[in-house]
């Protein structure tokens, strides 16, 4: 019988190393009360408290704490440079790239003065910082052109930074200023009520709640229904351009495809009329979130340990 010589194997490449995530600091803005629970956030650390993990909650970038992984929960439209600066000194964090989410970015349907559109228009405030500087802009803007504000047309319904036009004619100019969008108002409706639907998402977990009102303008309450969703590529990219890890779309359907309202790298419980009220299924969504994010960091290459 003739011999045989087995070739010699390179040795196979490691395979990635699962990684324990020990400690979570979760970044707020500074003047947050450690404790509150006002954000999805708030029920994320009950999990990862539960599974073991230390989670430190910092208001502002005064004090670093060393820990495995940053999580931005900062609900201001852009992230000062302060605290990008912080964020770089962690070897993996979420939501950091996500700098810039004011509306003019991502919103669908804007609209310029002028334009020929003639259905109904929402105009919404558009802020570059937690504070909404937009009526010292439009001082100024009225002061260097000469516009003055004339009175708000009848039709016209308000809801905090939120106003509908039936026509976009009926928009005061100093609306077309930085600091404000004008948007197309194509609101969804089903049984004479209007539907909002909002796509919760950390990593590859997806997850769609439905609200409906008699209002056209809806706030956050309790959501209708709250489930598993496979999100239209459509979503999936702004994400992607937005460089959102974790966070929350409001949009309608209009012609079967999504058109987006507002993005939010810090999502709002719902309002519940008793307080510290929480749906159940909001438990539920916490839970697949915060493993999805424990999941993603074991497998993820780390240059600093």
């Amino acid at each position: 019988m003739r011999n045989q010589t087995v070739p010699r194997l390179s040795p196979a490449p490691p395979r990635p190393l699962r990684h324990t995530l020990d400690r979570i600091a979760i970044l707020n803005s500074s003047g947050h009360v450690s404790g509150a629970r006002s954000h999805l956030t708030a029920l994320l650390a009950d999990q990862w408290s539960a599974a073991g993990i230390e989670v430190i909650e910092l208001a502002g970038t005064r004090s670093f704490v060393e820990a495995d992984l940053l999580f931005l929960n900062l609900s201001r439209p852009v992230v000062p440079e302060e605290y990008t600066r912080f964020a770089a000194q962690y070897p993996v964090t979420f939501n950091a790239g996500a700098m810039d989410l004011r509306k003019h970015r991502y919103a669908d349907g804007l609209l310029q003065a002028g334009a020929s559109y003639k259905g109904a228009v929402i105009v919404k405030a558009d802020p570059a910082h937690a504070g909404h500087a937009a009526p010292e802009r439009a001082s100024l803007l009225r002061r260097l052109t000469g516009f003055h504000r004339t009175a708000e047309p009848r039709e016209a319904t308000a809801n905090d930074n939120y106003r509908i036009y039936a026509c976009i004619n009926d928009v005061p100019a100093e609306k077309f200023a930085p600091g404000y969008i004008v948007q197309k108002f194509l609101p969804e409706e089903s049984a004479g009520r209007y539907i909002l639907r909002q796509y919760h998402f950390l990593g590859h977990e997806h997850f769609l709640s439905l609200q409906t009102s008699g209002a056209a303008i809806i706030r956050t309450s309790i959501p209708q229904s709250l489930e598993e969703w496979a999100p239209p590529q459509e979503l999936l990219d702004l994400r992607a351009r937005l460089k959102l890890d974790y966070g929350r779309i409001d949009f309608v359907e209009v012609d079967g495809k999504p058109f987006v309202i507002s993005v939010s790298r810090s999502p709002a419980l719902p309002v519940s009329k008793e307080p510290g009220f929480v749906p159940p299924a909001y438990f539920r969504l916490a839970e697949a979130l915060a493993d999805a994010m424990v999941d993603i960091y074991s497998t993820t290459e780390k240059a600093v340990f």
